[in-house]
């Protein structure tokens, strides 16, 4: 019984300890990710800010949520529950319209039905997923002139990302190749008005 006591006391002495924690957690840019330092908060608020405003027109905008991720390399996956990550490397690498689009790409994964084999969906895809790939491509663009953002972007995002990995690549970065192809294939439908 004393030793209940001394629990309870101890947790009402620490109560407003956690609490004044719970207020700091509460400023951070997602309950998803805490950010390292300054420069991972700075991607995180930037991915959020471009995410929003990419999932602006959707019916259930607030479901879909944006952050980085801790995996190396360069690339960005979508889940089924509207969580969307994006590795540190591919937000450093991007500019805004760059990284507008590959969060675009995520969220047409969203809307063309949050397919997932076996784990989340890839910016590269992998074999046998092309036509999810390629379909998350078209989707992405029409998001992209809705919110009338440059939906060349999309390809140009592509297209910088292959030429990255050309000189340096990590064993889970996308194919190069794969990128281009996806590239070409969506030149014609992003750049139509």
């Amino acid at each position: 019984m004393a030793v209940a006591i001394g629990v309870v006391q101890r947790a009402l002495i620490l109560l407003p300890l956690f609490a004044a924690l719970a207020g700091c957690a509460a400023t951070r840019p997602s309950p998803y990710v805490v950010a390292n330092d300054a420069a991972d908060a700075s991607r995180v608020a930037r991915l959020e800010r471009l995410g929003q405003e990419v999932a602006a027109s959707l019916d259930h905008a607030s479901d879909v949520r944006f952050a980085t991720s801790s995996r190396d390399g360069f690339g960005a996956w979508s889940w089924p529950d509207g969580r969307i990550r994006v590795s540190r490397r591919l937000v450093d690498l991007l500019d805004d319209d760059e990284l507008r689009a590959a969060l675009a790409h995520e969220v047409g994964h969203l809307i063309d039905g949050g397919h997932v084999a076996g784990g989340p969906l890839a910016l590269s895809g992998s074999s046998g997923k092309a036509g999810l790939e390629q379909r998350a491509d078209l989707v992405g663009c029409r998001l992209l002139r809705a919110r009338g953002a440059p939906a060349g972007a999309l390809p140009r995002m592509l297209r910088r990302v292959a030429e990255q990995l050309e000189s340096a690549s990590e064993p889970d970065d996308p194919d190069p190749a794969q990128l281009r192809l996806r590239a070409a294939a969506a030149d014609a439908p992003c750049a139509a008005s």
